[in-house]
């Protein structure tokens, strides 16, 4: 095989699990190439909150999170869907991948104070937070060009999403025009100066094709680089940490267990990852989930060329409005977890089909004047997509919700809100449930709960989406694929959403997602590297 490059470790990606396994490849003295297909780094974390969620460690201030807690809670809400020696690794590993970052990069993270997880109330929950770290402000004149190579959502109007939500919630902002950054372009600037200070250039526009392999071993892989194709030769070892398959229609449509109406993510995962490791044979795990989220979908918001869809998260826990399906009905706790939403949405009746899919978010005239929707400010002119309607006879006519229903079901919900209560579906019973709500409310339950009662009235269709996919080659504790027969796919390793999750169906809280990208691209690269597991503490 004549190669083109060659390298001990190549990475493919530039999120936070391809960032953290080419830091720990470093460090343990390999050579090593990151190839990232998009023309910018950071992927998806990059445009995230980008919080980690640390279940067990020491930076508490009110104490030592044990790994006891962690793994009570994790296992409490994972439906025996997850991997018990995976999430062991994870929670014993965590402390040790947040001081190797520390030590290897200019990244620091700081613990997002009160921030709850998302099930607090399950055994071994946090509802005063301390598991969730959020990146702390980094300078982008540290990067030089680099500053403005980090992946980011065009700008526009609007402050709907969970990057900005989280931003806002924990008032990661800066100056305008400053070069001060946060969230999750942070977390990715503090990790690519650690990588470029070492000497790694990753490269961009490089799109991942074709796994190579000799003798059964993974030793190298194709890419498309400026419209050429190289063959990069891997001593040791190829880290996948590309993504999902989140915006591949037709792996959506075979894997995933409900509908998944549209990502979140930027549009660069497709699934490269998961194909190239199938057609070596690679075990796959996890492959019906999703990091689910309901989503709207503006008009006319679109994407290089595709429909965007935005995370709704503000709009549906603040008082005053609440979610109905077609019939008028509520089917969930409008104000809990997004990820926990999805089987509300996914609710198969056996004569009606998915009948909460989709839903409508049904909010009156004092929600929009009191906190914006969607980033239409309170007093702007209303869409005409919000349905405004004198009654709410006039919004089941407009939007086709059962004008009865809706009737019924917000005369009982005004009757329960004025006993502070929501007996149907608990909103305003969790510690978590009041975070993202009115911050002026005396109450937990006030923080959520509110009448819908003052005309006009208005509806937005909302549905069930993705982050991103869950699903992928099943690996070992260090990241190595692991073979239909079992046995590891030798040089070939994987971490993030390009692996199968570790957590199953477990979402522990904010940060969920990237913790366990960063823990397994921590151990993957180091392992890829010296072909051991890395030392805990």
């Amino acid at each position: 095989m004549p190669w083109d490059s060659e390298v001990d470790v190549v990475v493919l990606g530039s999120g936070g699990a391809g960032l953290t396994a080419a830091l720990s490849a470093l460090s343990a003295g390999a050579s090593v190439a990151v190839y990232e297909k998009a023309p910018t780094v950071g992927g998806t974390t990059a445009v995230s909150g980008g919080v980690v969620w640390i279940p067990a460690h020491n930076r508490s201030p009110e104490g030592e999170l044990t790994e006891a807690d962690a793994l009570r809670y994790l296992r409490a809400q994972s439906l025996g869907q997850m991997d018990d020696d995976l999430v062991e690794t994870f929670v014993r590993t965590g402390p040790t991948m947040l001081e190797f970052v520390e030590g290897h990069s200019p990244l620091r993270f700081e613990v997002a104070t009160g921030f709850p997880d998302y099930r607090p109330e399950l055994p071994g929950g946090q509802p005063t937070g301390g598991r969730s770290l959020s990146a702390g402000p980094f300078d982008l004149n540290q990067l030089g060009e680099w500053g403005k190579r980090i992946t980011s959502f065009p700008a526009d109007w609007s402050n709907v999403g969970i990057d900005a939500e989280t931003r806002a919630r924990l008032h990661v902002t800066v100056d305008e025009g400053s070069d001060l950054c946060v969230a999750g372009t942070a977390l990715i600037a503090g990790l690519l100066k650690g990588l470029l200070d070492a000497g790694v250039t990753p490269h961009t526009d490089a799109t991942a094709e074709e796994l190579i392999a000799e003798g059964g071993e993974i030793t190298g892989v194709r890419i498309c680089l400026a419209g050429k194709h190289i063959n990069v030769r891997a001593r040791r070892g190829v880290v996948l940490g590309v993504g999902g398959f989140e915006w591949d229609p037709n792996l959506v449509q075979a894997f995933l267990r409900g509908p998944m109406h549209g990502p979140v993510s930027p549009p660069n995962n497709t699934g490269d990852g998961l194909r190239m490791a199938m057609a070596h044979g690679a075990d796959l795990a996890n492959m019906g989930e999703a990091w689910w989220v309901p989503i709207v979908q503006i008009p006319g918001d679109s994407i290089e060329g595709r429909q965007r869809s935005r995370s709704v998260r503000l709009e549906r826990t603040r008082p005053r409005s609440i979610i109905v399906n077609q019939a008028g009905h509520r089917f969930v706790n409008e104000a809990c977890d997004y990820n926990s939403m999805a089987g509300a949405f996914h609710y198969l009746d056996p004569r009606g089909g998915y009948v909460n899919d989709r839903g409508w978010m049904v909010f009156d005239s004092v929600h929009l004047q009191r906190y914006g929707f969607l980033g239409i400010a309170p007093g702007d002119p209303v869409p005409d997509w919000f349905c405004e309607s004198a009654d709410l006879a006039e919004l089941g006519a407009k939007t086709g919700i059962d004008a009865e229903g809706l009737i019924r079901t917000v005369e009982e919900w005004n009757r329960h809100v004025a006993q502070d209560a929501d007996p149907d579906f608990g909103r305003g019973s969790s510690a978590y449930d009041g975070y993202w709500g009115d911050d002026t409310a005396t109450t937990a339950a006030g923080k959520t709960l509110g009448p819908i009662d003052t005309a006009p009235y208005y509806a937005v269709p909302v549905s069930i989406g993705a982050m991103g996919t869950k699903g992928g080659p099943r690996t070992d504790h260090d990241g190595r694929v692991l073979h239909v027969s079992g046995e590891p796919i030798p040089g070939l390793f994987a971490a993030g959403n390009a692996m199968a999750g570790a957590t199953g169906r477990a979402y522990g809280g904010a940060g969920g997602t990237i913790g366990p990208a960063m823990v397994f691209g921590y151990r993957a690269g180091h392992a890829a590297a010296t072909g051991k597991s890395v030392d805990l503490k």
